[in-house]
C-alpha cells in the first residue's frame, strides 16, 4: 500500500504515514495493482455500469464456451429438456418418451457443467490469473485485487464467484451495493475481500 498524500510505500496496518504523518483515515492509502507482471497504481474504483458491461461481454464468451461443450460433450439433450421445462411442455428423452424423473440425468449433467462449472472456472481462473481479469474486464480495463491491491488466489476468486449467488437470491440487492458503497464493492466483493480498479 502507498500513502495517498506522499506516495511512499507503507504497511497495511498503520494509522498514520511514517513519512509525511498524514492521518490515513482522512486520506485513504492507494493500492497497487499487479498487472501482467508490472506495478500499476490507481485510486479509481470501477463503477457499476462498467462492471455490468464487462459482465455482458463475459456472458457472450460463456455462451460460446457452453455451445462448444454441448457440441463436443453431447450436452444438447439436457439443454433441450431445460427448454421443455421452461415452455411448460412434457419432458421427453431423445426417443420421444416422456421422462418421469423429477431431475433427469442429462438435465442434471448439463446444468452442472453449463451453469456451475464453466462460469466458475472462467471467472475464478481468469481473475486469479496474471491479468487479474476476465476477457470482459480486460475489454473495459478493470482488474480484480484483494483489499491490499494484490493479485488474488484461485480460492479467493472462487469465494468471490459463488458469493454472487447470495447477491442474486437477495433480489440482486448485493449488486446494487456497487453503486452505493465508497469503494464500489458488491456483496460478493465484501464476502471475498476484493476490490475492482479501473486501469488508467
Amino acid at each position: 500500500m502507498y500513502c495517498g498524500k506522499c506516495g511512499q510505500k507503507i504497511g497495511s496496518d498503520v494509522g498514520f504515514c511514517p513519512f509525511c504523518g498524514v492521518n490515513l483515515k482522512l486520506v485513504p492509502p492507494r493500492l497497487v495493482i499487479r498487472h501482467r507482471g508490472e506495478g500499476m497504481t490507481s485510486d479509481s474504483y470501477s463503477g457499476f455500469w462498467r462492471r455490468f458491461l464487462a459482465f455482458l461481454i463475459d456472458l457472450l464468451f460463456i455462451i460460446l464456451i457452453g455451445a462448444g461443450l454441448c457440441l463436443f460433450l453431447g450436452l444438447w439433450e439436457g439443454v433441450r429438456m431445460a427448454y421443455q421445462i421452461l415452455r411448460g411442455m412434457p419432458v421427453t428423452n431423445a426417443q420421444g418418451v416422456v421422462v418421469s424423473s423429477a431431475l433427469p440425468t442429462a438435465l442434471a449433467i448439463s446444468f452442472a457443467v453449463l451453469i456451475i462449472i464453466v462460469p466458475w472456472i472462467y471467472f475464478a481462473g481468469l481473475e486469479a490469473s496474471r491479468n487479474q481479469a476476465t476477457l470482459g474486464k480486460l475489454a473495459v480495463r478493470v482488474a480484480v485485487t484483494d483489499i491490499h491491491g494484490e493479485r488474488i488466489t484461485f480460492l479467493r476468486a472462487t469465494l468471490r464467484h459463488f458469493g454472487k449467488f447470495i447477491s442474486i437470491i437477495t433480489l440482486f440487492a448485493g449488486f446494487t451495493l456497487i453503486a452505493l458503497t465508497r469503494q464500489n464493492q458488491g456483496l460478493h466483493d465484501m464476502i471475498a475481500g476484493t476490490l475492482m480498479f479501473l486501469h488508467k
